[in-house]
């Protein structure tokens, strides 16, 4: 009878081990999938937005993970989460840089707890612009000739982009970015750049077959 139990403890105990065993390996393989390169990622690792404005951060490869979302400086840039899906609204509040640390963790095996996987993205806040002009007032080109046009905003630490528009695009295109134009035939057209609080600026652009004289005016 004490033989029996004494091999039914040591079942018992084998059993046990291999429990642990097995668990403890599963929890490795689970740690070294979340320090691999799982498939996580935010729509925007880097932002300039401008004081008053919001930009959403979301995080893609989620299936049933657990995710959080923390701001270096509240004062700066504060958060408001999404309640049903892994992203969150990033609200400006004052003008600086913060820092949004995205931490995902996988759901645990029993008790075992994974190493959570972190992402950030860096938030720049900056003034809106309140005044805008051209460096030049007019500018000569020639047809099929791209030029980028200097404009100068205040206050100069604001990443406000001005609007452009051009009255003849037949002459002269505004390009998608950079501030760039492209001359298409002769003619002109008066290229107008418009900030947020309605101010504009106005260049004129001349087109022709040969340019006489680019001095600055």
């Amino acid at each position: 009878m004490i033989h029996s139990k004494r091999i039914y403890r040591i079942l018992v105990l084998l059993l046990i081990c291999c429990l642990f065993t097995d668990t403890t390996a599963y929890a490795r393989t689970k740690n070294k999938k979340a320090e691999s390169d799982l498939p996580y990622s935010l729509n925007i690792t880097e932002a300039d937005i401008l004081l008053g404005d919001s930009i959403s951060l979301s995080v893609d490869g989620i299936t049933d993970e657990n995710v959080s979302f923390k701001s270096s400086d509240n004062s700066i840039v504060s958060l408001t989460p999404d309640e049903d899906e892994p992203s969150c609204e990033c609200n400006s509040e004052s003008i600086g840089n913060a820092t949004v640390t995205v931490k995902i963790r996988q759901k645990g095996f029993l008790f075992f707890n994974n190493t959570a996987t972190t992402l950030n993205c860096q938030i720049n806040v900056s003034p809106k612009a309140t005044s805008i002009q051209f460096n030049r007032k007019k500018i000569r080109m020639t047809p099929n000739t791209r030029q980028k046009i200097k404009i100068t905003l205040r206050p100069s630490i604001t990443k406000e982009v001005p609007v452009l528009t051009s009255s003849n695009p037949k002459v002269v295109k505004i390009m998608k970015s950079g501030n760039r134009i492209r001359a298409k035939a002769p003619g002109t057209a008066v290229i107008t750049a418009t900030i947020r609080n309605g101010n504009t600026a106005a260049c004129l652009v001349i087109v022709t077959d040969k340019i006489l004289s680019n001095k600055k005016s």
